[in-house]
C-alpha cells in the first residue's frame, strides 16, 4: 500500500465529549483570518501583516524571525466585550455541559494550591476573555465554507517499523473557559501515532499504539495494540479525546491531571529520580501511589473530560476524515517555525500557542517529528517479527560469553594450586621474604578473579536459561503482559470518586475562602492564644473534610498513629536515662542467655 493508503486503514477514530466547540480543520482557512506578528526581545509586538493578506505563500516567505525574536499567528483579533460574551453564552442551541465539581474529588492541600493556581491567573500574561467565544464564532464561519474534518498524516520507515504519524489540528484550546480547565489558547496541535512492522514479503502488521496526552512521555504514552483495554473498530483504534484540552485516552472517562507548578518542577525531578533508584537499582518495589501523591500535592488538579458521548469523527462514524499527506517537503510544515496562534507572554507557557507538527516553541524540532520511535519509548523495543531473531542472536552471544569464562575458569583452576604451592615454598627461607609476599599478592588477587568468573558464570547461566525459556514464548507467539512497560498508568476516576454529594460539592468551593476568613477574623479581632485558634479551626476543617469525603476511619487511624508517636517521644525525653538503663540491661541478658545456651549444647 501507498502512504495514503496505510494511513486511511488505520487513521483512528476520534471520539469527542458533549459540548466540544473546535473540532480538526484544516489549516489554509484558519491561516486567512489569521493575521501575522513578530515580538523583539524587549518592547511591543508589531504586526508583519494585517488579516484578510496573509495565506499559506505569505506565511512561507515570512516564516523565520531574527534571533530572539518570536514569531506568531493571531487568530482572534479583537476579543468580545462582556456584553457580545454574555449575548454568546446564552445563544439558543448552546450545549449544556454538565460538570460535577472537581474541587470536591481531591483534598485540602490540592485545592490550596488550586486557589494558588487562580490568584497568579492575574498576574500571568492570559489569553484575554472572550477569546475562545471570539475564536469559536471564527471556527463556525469557516465550517460553513469548509466542513469537513481533516488530519494530516505522516509515514516514516524506520528500524523494522513503519511509522503512521496523524496530526489534528483546532483552532483554540478552551479548556479553562468552557470545560473548568488549566489554560486557553489559540491553535492547538494533537497527535496520536500507530506503529506497524514491516514483515518481509507480508503485509504490515500493527503493533503498538501512541497517545500524546498532557504531561506524560516515553513508555506511559504507548499501548500494545493486543492490549485488551483497547478499543477498536477493525483496524481503526478509538481515540477519547479530552474536552476543550484535545488531549488523547485509551479509555473513556474523566481523568483528574493535576498540573505541575513550574517552580516546583526541580522537587518533581528529585522525586522521580529517588523512584528510579527504589524501584531498578535497589529493586524495591514500584512506589507508585506515593509518588502519584507526591505529584498531586505539589500540582493543581484539573478534570479532563473524555466522556466520549459527543460527535465521533472516522470510519462509519458520524463523520469521516479527510486526509492530507504531508512531510518534510511540505513548505509549510518545514519553514514556518512561529507560533500557531497569539503569544500571550504566559511564564508558564500553558496560554501561549504552540508550534508547528515539526517545531516546538521555541523553534527546536519535536521529538515525535524526528525521532518518532523514541518519543513513546520504541527505540529499545523489537518489533515481534525481529523479536526471535534478536533473542537468537543474543543467546550465541551468551553462549560464546559463557565459553570464555568457562576457559579462564578452566585456566585459573589450574594455575592457583602452582601458585599456592610456589607461595609454600617461598616461605621456608627468608631470603625470598619479598619474592614470597609479591606472590602470596598474585595467588590472592587471582582467587578473587576466579570467584569474580565463577558468579559471572552463574549469571550467564541463569540468563542464558531464560533467555531460552523467553525464546519459546515468541516462537509460539507469546509476547508477555501488553502493559509491563508502563510506570505511569493514567486511567479514569472510578464510579465511586465521581460521586460526590452536593454537601461535599459546596464545602469543597468554600473551604479555603472560609478557612481564610477565619484566620483574618481571628487576627483582626485579637484574639488570645491564637495558636490554640489556628489548631483548633484547622483540626475543625480536617474534621469536617474527613466526613465529606468518608475518611473518618482513615483519619481516626493516622491521629491514633501521630498521637502514639508523641505519646513515646514524651515518655523517651521524661525517662531517657530510665530507657538507656532498661535497654542496656535488657541487652545484656540477651547476649548472656544466648552465649549460656550456646554452651550448655556443646
Amino acid at each position: 500500500m501507498d502512504d495514503l493508503q496505510l494511513l486511511k486503514t488505520y487513521e483512528p477514530i476520534v471520539r469527542f465529549t458533549y459540548g466540544e466547540l473546535f473540532f480538526p480543520m484544516s489549516i489554509e482557512p484558519y491561516v486567512k483570518q489569521c493575521s501575522l506578528w513578530v515580538r523583539p526581545p524587549r518592547g511591543e509586538s508589531k504586526q508583519l501583516i494585517r488579516p484578510g493578506k496573509l495565506d499559506l505563500e505569505t506565511l512561507i516567505e515570512h516564516g523565520t524571525a531574527d534571533p530572539d525574536h518570536t514569531l506568531y499567528l493571531r487568530f482572534v483579533q479583537h476579543p468580545l466585550d462582556s456584553f457580545d460574551y454574555q449575548r454568546w453564552a446564552r445563544r439558543p442551541g448552546r450545549p449544556n455541559f454538565q460538570a460535577p465539581g472537581r474541587l470536591a474529588r481531591v483534598g485540602l492541600p490540592a485545592r490550596l494550591t488550586d486557589s494558588l493556581f487562580f490568584l497568579s491567573l492575574l498576574l500571568r500574561g492570559s489569553v484575554p476573555g472572550g477569546t475562545a467565544a471570539a475564536a469559536s464564532m471564527n471556527y463556525e464561519s469557516i465550517r460553513r465554507q469548509d466542513p469537513d474534518y481533516y488530519y494530516y498524516g505522516r509515514v516514516i520507515r524506520r528500524a523494522g517499523y513503519i511509522v503512521l504519524q496523524y496530526l489534528y489540528f483546532y483552532a483554540m484550546n478552551d479548556w479553562r473557559s468552557t470545560f473548568y480547565g488549566a489554560n486557553d489558547h489559540e491553535a492547538d496541535w494533537e497527535q496520536v501515532l500507530v506503529y506497524l512492522e514491516e514483515r518481509g514479503d507480508e503485509p504490515p502488521e500493527p503493533v503498538w499504539l501512541a497517545y500524546a496526552s498532557h504531561n506524560h512521555k516515553g513508555d506511559d504514552l504507548r499501548r500494545r495494540w493486543d492490549d485488551p483495554e483497547i478499543e477498536r473498530e477493525g483496524t481503526h483504534p478509538i481515540v477519547y479525546a479530552g474536552a476543550g484540552s484535545h488531549a488523547s485516552y485509551f479509555e473513556r472517562g474523566e481523568y483528574l491531571t493535576p498540573v505541575e507548578l513550574a517552580f516546583m518542577t526541580p522537587v518533581l525531578r528529585a522525586v522521580h529520580t529517588l523512584e528510579g533508584i527504589w524501584r531498578d537499582r535497589l529493586g524495591q518495589g514500584d512506589p507508585e501511589k506515593l509518588v502519584g501523591r507526591i505529584e498531586s500535592f505539589f500540582g493543581v488538579p484539573f478534570i479532563d473530560y473524555a466522556r466520549g458521548d459527543g460527535l465521533a469523527i472516522g470510519a462509519g462514524q458520524d463523520v469521516e476524515w479527510t486526509p492530507v499527506v504531508i512531510d518534510d517537503s511540505v513548505e509549510w510544515v518545514d519553514n514556518y517555525r512561529g507560533l500557531w496562534g497569539l503569544d500571550a507572554r504566559d511564564p508558564f507557557a500553558g496560554e501561549s500557542a504552540p508550534g508547528g507538527p515539526k517545531y516546538n516553541r521555541d523553534g527546536t524540532l519535536r521529538q515525535s517529528w524526528y525521532d518518532p520511535l523514541g518519543w513513546a519509548g520504541l527505540n529499545k523495543v523489537a518489533t515481534p517479527y525481529q523479536s526471535a531473531q534478536v533473542m537468537e542472536r543474543h543467546i550465541d552471544e551468551l553462549r560464546g560469553d559463557l565459553n570464555q569464562v568457562q576457559l579462564q575458569i578452566d585456566q585459573l583452576r589450574s594455575t592457583l594450586p602452582r601458585l599456592e604451592l610456589e607461595s609454600k615454598a617461598l616461605k621456608q627461607g627468608h631470603q625470598w621474604s619479598q619474592m614470597e609476599e609479591r606472590r602470596t599478592e598474585d595467588l590472592r588477587s587471582e582467587a578473587d578473579r576466579l570467584n569474580e568468573l565463577q558468579r559471572r558464570r552463574v549469571d550467564l547461566t541463569e540468563k542464558l536459561q531464560a533467555c531460552r525459556e523467553f525464546l519459546e514464548r515468541l516462537r509460539q507467539g507469546d509476547m508477555g503482559d501488553p502493559q509491563s512497560h508502563i510506570a505511569h498508568k493514567f486511567t479514569p476516576q472510578s464510579e465511586q470518586e465521581l460521586r460526590q454529594s452536593r454537601l461535599a460539592e459546596a464545602w469543597a468551593a468554600g473551604s479555603v475562602g472560609l478557612l481564610m476568613l477565619g484566620i483574618v477574623a481571628m487576627v483582626g479581632l485579637g484574639v488570645a492564644g491564637w495558636t490554640v485558634t489556628l489548631a483548633f479551626i484547622a483540626g475543625m476543617v480536617i474534621v469536617i473534610e474527613s466526613i465529606l469525603r468518608q475518611k473518618v476511619v482513615k483519619l481516626l487511624v493516622n491521629v491514633s498513629i501521630i498521637l502514639a508517636l508523641i505519646t513515646g517521644l514524651i515518655l523517651l525525653y521524661e525517662f531517657f536515662w530510665w530507657t538507656v538503663v532498661v535497654v542496656t540491661v535488657a541487652v545484656a541478658m540477651l547476649i548472656i542467655t544466648d552465649n549460656i545456651r550456646e554452651l550448655w549444647h556443646r
